[in-house]
């Protein structure tokens, strides 16, 4: 499991107001939390963040909190709050972890190998699960999951319960389905009924009758109506 160091400072601004100075000073208001501790309003460096953050695990790392004149915490990232458009950071939450202690996270789930049938065109692949809930030991975390799909075939389904991770316990489902192979859904264009004939096409034999019967019922219908 990918460690990292992440200083901080206690943030005196609080409230909305607060929080947007800090943010204006290039600056993430942040809340560390857990453990039966107090919880400690933070502000960390954006720049710190994105960089703790951009190891190979991503989100999945155990980060060090350093503070000056406090014992240094290690924790996890349980939330990050972003702007809906701009999708800049506005908060994140922290999460103190003990070493002894299991903690439940959510694992991206990476696809290796290809599958025969789709390499052949025979099969679409359905990755219905990218993340699963696992609970470990700190030490236990996986970057990522992977999951092999290189004899996957056409109806074949691989389930939370075919999945394995030494010394970590799959909390979702065992029967859901994390990926399998679809047959390729194939549209026929059906053939309208009543369509215009084609100009210089010949009506269909049971067509003329039809027309021919429906025009003499007229003529008969007529001659009695004088």
């Amino acid at each position: 499991m990918a460690v990292v160091t992440l200083n901080a400072a206690v943030r005196t601004a609080l409230g909305r107001q607060g929080a947007k100075r800090v943010r204006r000073q290039g600056l993430i208001p942040a809340i560390l939390y857990g453990e039966q501790l107090e919880n400690v309003n933070l502000e960390i460096g954006e720049r710190d963040l994105k960089t703790a953050l951009s190891t190979p695990a991503g989100r999945n790392v155990i980060i060090e909190v350093v503070r000056e004149g406090a014992e240094m915490n290690r924790a996890v990232l349980r939330e990050i709050t972003r702007n809906p458009i701009t999708r800049q950071i506005l908060h994140i939450d922290l999460l103190r972890i003990s070493e002894n202690k299991p903690i439940h996270m959510m694992i991206p789930v990476v696809l290796v190998g290809e599958s025969p049938a789709v390499k052949e065109g025979r099969g679409i692949l359905d990755h219905s699960m990218r993340t699963l809930e696992i609970k470990c030991l700190p030490k236990d975390i996986p970057a990522n999951i992977e999951v092999d799909v290189s004899e996957l075939d056409v109806g074949r389904v691989i389930r939370v319960s075919d999945i394995t991770v030494p010394d970590v316990e799959l909390l979702d489902i065992p029967e859901r389905p994390v990926v399998d192979i679809l047959l390729p859904t194939i549209f026929v264009e059906e053939e309208v009924e009543g369509a215009e004939l084609a100009e210089g096409e010949e009506p269909a034999e049971g067509e003329a009758e039809g027309e021919a019967a429906a025009s003499d019922s007229g003529d008969e219908a007529a001659e009695k109506g004088k």
